[in-house]
């Protein structure tokens, strides 16, 4: 039962789904169950009717800029509409990924499976700062100075044996 409250709410959606459902129905209808929704791409919007999720197979590129493949997933998008982040698969390079990029614009903060090998990276100022993952068996950390450049890495392989490169032995 709705209260007499919530039922112009609960009408206007029920409304609503039939319209969007009738408007999303083609050819393939019929073959789909009647639960399932398809789309190329769901935009879910804040109070100012401003995307600030977009779900798109594939997804759209950022403001400004043109994506060198396709990326499928989940974008997040700032007040003004600006790519913030995302969850994607980069199929053709065989990448998937969550990302959260700076205020400037690049991505600031990344956890990825990178053909097949899964790696954490981190970056200010544009450049690398610390690298994390697993290639080949050996898992590595990496330290990287304000330009990018590695200055210390830690090494554990397959059978256990450790190796630290770039470290200088205190006074």
């Amino acid at each position: 039962m709705t209260s007499s409250l919530f039922r112009p709410f609960a009408l206007a959606a029920v409304s609503s789904t039939g319209l969007f459902l009738a408007a999303c129905a083609g050819s393939t209808a019929a073959t789909r169950p009647a639960d399932i929704l398809s789309a190329r791409q769901l935009d879910i919007v804040d109070e100012h009717g401003q995307a600030r999720i977009r779900i798109g197979a594939p997804m759209p590129d950022p403001q400004g800029l043109k994506r060198a493949v396709a990326a499928y997933g989940i974008q997040f998008l700032s007040p003004t509409g600006q790519e913030i982040g995302g969850l994607a698969m980069l199929d053709a390079i065989g990448i998937r990924g969550l990302c959260f990029d700076s205020e400037e614009g690049y991505e600031a903060m990344c956890v990825g499976l990178e053909q097949g090998k899964p790696t954490i990276t981190f970056r200010h100022d544009w450049k690398e700062r610390i690298t994390l993952g697993v290639v080949d068996g050996v898992a590595s950390i990496v330290l990287h100075d304000a330009q990018g450049n590695p200055q210390l890495k830690l090494e554990v392989d397959k059978d256990g044996k450790t190796r630290t490169v770039g470290l200088t032995p205190a006074p």
